[in-house]
């Protein structure tokens, strides 16, 4: 079953000083099995639970690293392994006009509640901010309040239901 998702945006785009620095790199495919046992473990129990597998979340995990924008993507690391990620991708919403979109952000069920999720929101802003990007949205799923709440908290409004 689809889950309804609304569009948050963030504009103009401005630094996001973090408090607590976290050791983060760039996604690449190494760590493709390791980003989609992350992400199994991460939406399990949760509103956005729709009973994937792992091969459901190794195919959505190759789907985004075919087409975020590295860059400005990251993938938090405590030793070897991986604790959260956010990645960034683009869309084109009107014919010239493009917006950047910080989605997923995924942490660790272990880590929930600890600000991995909003130390790599704001690590995905600063990148995007460096790059003089002025506006960037988020899709969530309605009814996953921690998201809701952290964006909110990070300056994004509500921007209507995402179709």
């Amino acid at each position: 079953m689809t889950r309804a998702r609304s569009e948050y945006r963030l504009s103009p785009v401005r630094v996001a000083v973090s408090s607590a620095p976290l050791p983060t790199v760039h996604p690449d495919e190494q760590q493709r099995d390791r980003l989609a046992a992350l992400m199994l473990d991460a939406y399990r129990n949760t509103i956005d639970d729709e009973g994937e597998s792992l091969d459901d979340a190794l195919n959505a995990v190759d789907y985004y690293l075919a087409s975020i924008l590295r860059l400005h993507s990251y993938v938090v690391l405590d030793g070897t392994d991986v604790v959260g990620f956010a990645f960034v991708g683009f869309a084109f919403v009107v014919v010239v006009n493009g917006v950047h979109y910080i989605d997923p952000v995924v942490v660790a069920s272990a880590r929930k509640r600890l600000g991995v999720g909003e130390a790599l929101v704001r690590r995905c802003l600063n990148s995007l901010a460096d790059e003089g990007i002025s506006e960037v949205g988020a899709t969530i799923t309605d009814g996953n309040v921690a998201s809701e709440r952290l964006f909110i908290k990070l300056g994004f409004n509500r921007h209507g239901s995402w179709t």
